[in-house]
């Protein structure tokens, strides 16, 4: 569990590196807490001015681990209770959420590849986004596909970020949204045409390029200008969250993911990755 997520600080910028690429960093219900738990301390540093979430591997997070055996040797009983629910997803669910909605730091991502479903959501709430290769990289919600509905405040973000139309796609369709249409709706901030053999250099390149942008800036500017321009997205983050829980719960509840995550695992339905 320990090297699955890697917590390091350099210089004035605090690194989370997602560090599952046989499982194609797929995270299960205890890390995303870790992840959460690691966006937190990164918030209290006191001498860092930005947080960068990387990965390694080929994807930058396929999202929840549905193969993660737990919750198939659970109890089914207790598979449809409140008490189950409200625990492992609706408290989860918001407080990542307003983890990073929230995280005062300049929140950055450098992706290394596709990213799918919750971790999806999260990459919506980054502040900036660094693309290795747009022609390898794609962002998935695929709730419809598993009984769900969005996620993270998907609902909101997706709209912001990506307009109506792609919001639509991805949310109704369980569409992959290509790297190029991401680049086009001015989602991603740069990206490098693939020039970063390994993701190791990408990694790096993105760390070294954000480290001179920040060089000479006044560090509680920088700070104070994310809590003005988040202003405007608060309200619509905060009630995209709350609803998409209550109802993400009622879906659990009727018991619907967790047939469709078994029929993932059983490879009777075809998972859209």
């Amino acid at each position: 569990m320990s090297d699955d997520i890697i917590y390091e600080v350099k210089d004035k910028v605090a690194v989370i590196t997602l560090n599952i690429p046989k499982r194609l960093n797929a995270l299960d219900g205890e890390q995303y807490l870790q992840l959460g738990k690691y966006v937190e301390q990164a918030n209290n540093e006191e001498d860092t001015v930005m947080t960068i979430i990387q990965a390694t591997g080929k994807y930058f997070s396929a999202g929840a681990n549905f193969a993660d055996k737990k919750m198939m040797q659970t109890d089914p009983a207790e598979l449809f209770t409140h008490e189950y629910w409200l625990g492992r997803f609706v408290a989860r669910n918001v407080w990542l959420t307003n983890l990073f909605n929230d995280h005062k730091k300049v929140l950055v991502a450098a992706v290394n590849g596709p990213v799918i479903g919750l971790s999806s959501a999260l990459l919506l709430l980054c502040d900036l986004i660094y693309v290795n290769d747009l022609s390898k990289f794609y962002l998935l919600a695929p709730f419809a596909n598993l009984g769900l509905v969005a996620e993270g405040a998907s609902s909101a973000t997706l709209l912001s970020r990506l307009g109506w139309s792609k919001a639509s796609e991805a949310l109704f369709l369980a569409k992959p949204i290509s790297g190029q249409d991401c680049w086009n709706a001015g989602f991603i901030n740069k990206h490098y045409d693939g020039k970063h053999k390994t993701v190791e250099e990408f990694n790096q390149a993105v760390q070294n390029e954000l480290t001179d942008a920040i060089e000479n800036l006044h560090e509680d500017s920088i700070l104070q200008n994310k809590q003005l321009l988040k202003l405007s997205r608060d309200q619509s983050i905060n009630n995209a969250n709350s609803q998409e829980v209550m109802r993400g719960l009622g879906k659990w509840l009727e018991g619907v993911p967790q047939g469709r995550f078994a029929q993932l695992a059983a490879r009777e339905v075809k998972h859209k990755l």
